[in-house]
């Protein structure tokens, strides 16, 4: 319809131009609007088959990409399929591993656990000594950072098996060691599996010992009389029964490590010397007064009967000859003083007694008093040691701390020694100054007894003088 107008419009305008120049017929107008009629006919039926054409061309690329997209969606699917299934496998892979690394880590843990306490035996056992290489890997195995492999397992349990059966053996060999003055000798050794280790040689008989350090027996200390007689024996194939160290050989070290008694008293420190200086002094003391004592006799009673009847029967020459062995004894001093003042009234020979015991007894007490005064100041210094290895002892806690005993060893060592070097000192010389002051004691009642029964001879004799001139 619209064609149709738009032909009808040519036409007229056509008409309208060519009444004005041309005149064209109706046929003519005619044909050519239904040629181009049919011209655009035939566009139109080549538009609509290009149309229908690409419609077409479109409808297949779009079932084209229909099913490219279906196959797409199935092949996504199938790959989120595949992709969860790895997820979970992944997952599990990893759950598997982190619980393979802990089984790893726990039994790395257990394997070095296993391999210090093996170490730490083996390091003291003399059977190291014949196979030094088994230390060797064991301190390899401890070291830090070492990751076990199965080989390094087969190793550790091979070595393990092989220690096991040495423990059971007893062996005789002859081999190197060295004796206590650090010599590398020749030697009879015995090894009583892990146990201990016996040689003789010609420095002697005795344990040996394993050297961590070194890898070598070293002799031990040297044991007691009868239980070397035994290690003897047993070498001799005497007897078939030996003393071992069941220890480990700590009871061989700690033999070794025995000290002097000069080594004990510097572990005292400084305060020692007075205090042993003290105890010179007392001794020196105690001495010189034990022989002063022991040439005083104080049995005198003998001697006093003597005089005594001498002097009722007025023989003062007699008397004086009889006394006069014993001017050298307290007692005797005592009863010369009295017999050369006979004549004398009763104050006068009173005196005389008197000024004799008491010139007497500054003798037999002499020096007791500095003893005692020795017995209190020794365990006074000793105290003193005491409170001065305390406070280094609270230094070297303050310092160092408390992890290592071996640092305040020092202090108490100090504090100890001290303490019992006083009382060593003290107890002796108290006990030596009580019975020397008991010794002079009964040689002072002995001069007095002795005096007053001189005194009273010679009054007795003085009044029987008097009557019988009466």
């Amino acid at each position: 319809m619209a064609s149709k107008i738009l032909c009808l419009s040519l036409l007229l305008l056509t008409t309208s131009a060519g009444a004005t120049q041309a005149t064209p017929s109706f046929d003519q107008v005619a044909g050519e609007i239904q040629a181009r009629e049919r011209t655009a006919h035939r566009d139109r039926q080549l538009t609509l088959r290009d149309i229908q054409q690409e419609r077409a061309r479109l409808t297949r690329t779009l079932r084209q990409l229909q099913s490219e997209l279906a196959s797409a969606d199935k092949k996504l699917a199938t790959e989120k399929a595949l992709l969860d299934k790895l997820s979970r496998q992944r997952n599990t892979l990893k759950q598997d591993i982190g619980s393979r690394l802990a089984s790893k880590e726990e039994l790395d843990t257990v394997l070095l656990d296993f391999v210090g306490n093996f170490l730490a035996r083996v390091e003291e056992s003399p059977y190291s000594a014949q196979q030094p290489e088994s230390l060797a890997k064991l301190r390899a195995f401890s070291a830090n950072g070492h990751v076990f492999g199965m080989a390094d397992v087969k190793t550790l349990f091979d070595l393990y098996f092989t220690d096991m059966r040495a423990g059971a053996e007893k062996i005789r060999y002859t081999g190197n060691m060295l004796d206590r003055g650090g010599n590398d000798i020749e030697a009879d050794i015995i090894r009583l599996g892990h146990l201990a280790a016996l040689h003789r040689s010609d420095t002697g008989t005795g344990y040996l010992l394993l050297s961590p350090a070194s890898g070598r027996l070293v002799a031990g200390a040297e044991p007691p009389g009868g239980v070397k007689s035994n290690l003897d024996d047993y070498f001799d194939g005497e007897t078939d029964r030996v003393f071992t160290d069941i220890t480990g050989g700590a009871a061989i070290r700690q033999l070794a490590r025995r000290d002097t008694v000069m080594n004990q008293l510097r572990s005292g420190g400084a305060l020692v010397i007075p205090i042993l200086l003290v105890g010179l002094v007392a001794l020196a003391l105690t001495v010189e007064r034990l022989l002063f004592l022991a040439r005083v006799r104080h049995n005198t009673d003998e001697l006093m009967t003597r005089v005594t009847a001498l002097v009722s029967q007025g023989d003062w020459e007699t008397a004086l000859r009889a006394t006069a062995p014993h001017r050298d004894q307290p007692t005797g001093r005592v009863l010369i003083a009295g017999l050369q003042h006979r004549g004398e009234n009763r104050e006068i020979i009173e005196s005389s007694l008197s000024e004799a015991i008491l010139r007497e007894t500054p003798r037999l007490e002499r020096f007791l008093s500095a003893l005692k005064v020795a017995a209190a100041v020794a365990p006074l210094l000793g105290l003193l040691g005491t409170v001065t290895g305390m406070i280094n002892t609270f230094q070297v806690i303050t310092t160092h701390g408390t992890s290592d005993p071996r640092l305040m060893a020092g202090g108490i060592s100090e504090a100890m020694v001290t303490t019992q070097v006083g009382l060593a000192v003290a107890i002796p010389v108290m006990m030596i100054a009580s019975f020397l002051g008991s010794r002079a004691h009964k040689l002072s009642q002995d001069m007095e007894e002795k005096g007053l029964a001189l005194m009273g001879a010679l009054l007795k004799w003085k009044n029987n003088d008097k009557q019988a001139a009466a």
